[in-house]
């Protein structure tokens, strides 16, 4: 009986393939697929242990298994050698990129299977980006025949654009000053963040436009596409809540032994189970009884080095408490601090102290707030708290009882450290942006002045 149950949880589990007509089966049989794919866009395309994975390599995984084709994805070394095959016709199919005018004359495309907010990247210092216009002057640097590159080429003709060959070395001219921004979809700014390779870089706004991701296939295979949109259909919910939990926040896995496969499958539900769970209280205690949004649930993540919230689940919290302020009149505050001199402490003690010390600042600020409060890391050494109905004169207390709690806590080595504070309170007319604006500006501010105060 207990083996049945098993049996039947893991077929429930498993993705299940369409039923093609014969006619439909000799269309698949009569176009084989060669797919390309690069391994420079992770999450959708990336090496792990020694083979191509990525948000786009499973949801291609998927619609094999529903379709009943097999096609190990050839690799390239970058976009335009994808490009190229399959304008020549040495490759198919690739299975990540947007639907752009210029590569309708050899390609044709799939409707989209995922769709994901285009960010705006900078160095730490940069001030809040609310409207894309402000990056008039400043050079950005995006991916050479890159979607997002055709996206701002379209709607943004008077940036100043240069062009590198992948996202890493576009992210890496932002942080060695060369470039200003670069610009490109969330998933891949997060992975890259949340892995620490650029410490020094945040996400400083978003486009109003979204990044809708579809296949691209050669012009003359276009007869196979509404099979394949019939694929994409066929994915569910689940499916697609499992693809970006497990990229989205990235985490090594080992490797476990094949006979651990069902085991691992099960697993998996639990803590996807649990997740879900955690992810209603947490909504609940902040909006009540608001439901929480199909976006908020696929896409907050926890800051992987400090455990705090990520710049994206700031955004989303403290739009929800806008909305609060405004309906009930709740007082709503933000504390706004960084490190002070944190550059001088990562180069004299190196970037492990630094990181020790990050995390013990979040610790010792969470121990001092509510659990109604929220603490994220807003990027490199900055953090923010936003204040649950609190008045700005009660957020200012506790500004300046942290600010004494760190300038007498020993850190890592010994070190002793201070930070700068900016507080400020919700008022009349106030938006996410204006509000973000005043207290970056309010930081700033009282890091100038010889004895820092609190804005």
């Amino acid at each position: 009986m207990k083996k049945t149950a098993l049996l039947f949880l893991l077929f429930l589990a498993l993705p299940y393939a369409l039923t093609l007509s014969p006619q439909e089966q000799s269309l698949v049989k009569k176009h084989p697929l060669r797919c390309i794919s690069t391994s420079q866009w992770a999450p959708f395309n990336l090496i792990e242990d020694q083979h191509l994975a990525g948000i786009g390599i499973d949801y291609w995984h998927l619609i094999q298994q529903k379709l009943h084709i097999k096609s190990p994805c050839m690799l390239a070394k970058n976009w335009t050698e994808v490009l190229y095959a399959i304008k020549n016709h040495t490759a198919d199919i690739t299975i990540a990129t947007l639907n752009t005018q210029n590569r309708l004359s050899y390609a044709s495309f799939s409707k989209p299977y995922a769709r994901y907010p285009i960010v705006i990247v900078t160095k730490n210092d940069a001030g809040f980006i609310d409207d894309v216009s402000l990056l008039k002057n400043k050079t950005i640097v995006v991916g050479k025949n890159y979607s997002v590159s055709e996206i701002l080429k379209k709607q943004y003709p008077d940036l100043h654009i240069t062009h590198v060959e992948t996202i890493d070395a576009a992210l890496q001219s932002v942080d060695q000053g060369e470039a200003f921004a670069t610009i490109e979809i969330l998933p891949v700014v997060a992975y890259k963040l949340n892995k620490e390779a650029f410490p020094n870089l945040k996400i400083s706004g978003s486009l109003s436009s979204r990044f809708s991701v579809s296949i691209m296939i050669r012009k003359d295979y276009e007869i196979l596409l509404p099979l394949i949109n019939r694929a994409i259909d066929a994915i569910t919910e689940k499916e697609k809540k499992s693809i970006n939990k497990k990229w989205i926040v990235f985490k090594k896995r080992a490797m476990l032994p094949r006979s651990y496969f069902y085991l691992l499958l099960l697993c998996s539900a639990a803590l996807f189970l649990f997740f879900s769970v955690w992810l209603y209280l947490l909504k609940k205690e902040i909006s009540g009884k608001n439901k929480v949004t199909e976006q908020l649930k696929t896409l907050v993540t926890i800051d992987s080095l400090t455990s705090t919230c990520n710049r994206y689940m700031f955004d989303i919290t403290l739009d929800k408490e806008i909305e609060l302020s405004k309906r009930h009149h709740y007082r709503l505050s933000l504390i706004f601090f960084d490190i002070d001199n944190f550059k001088q402490i990562n180069d004299h003690y190196g970037h492990r102290t630094g990181d020790t010390i990050l995390k013990a600042l979040a610790e010792l600020t969470s121990r001092s707030i509510r659990k109604s409060d929220t603490l994220c890391r807003w990027g490199g050494d900055e953090f923010i708290i936003i204040l649950h109905n609190t008045k700005e004169e009660t957020a200012r207390k506790l500004a300046d009882n942290l600010d004494l709690l760190i300038r007498t806590h020993s850190f890592a080595s010994g070190i002793t450290t201070s930070c700068s504070f900016g507080v400020t309170s919700f008022r009349v007319g106030d938006t996410r942006e204006t509000l973000m604006t005043r207290i970056d500006r309010l930081l700033y501010t009282a890091k100038k002045k010889p004895q820092h105060s609190n804005g």
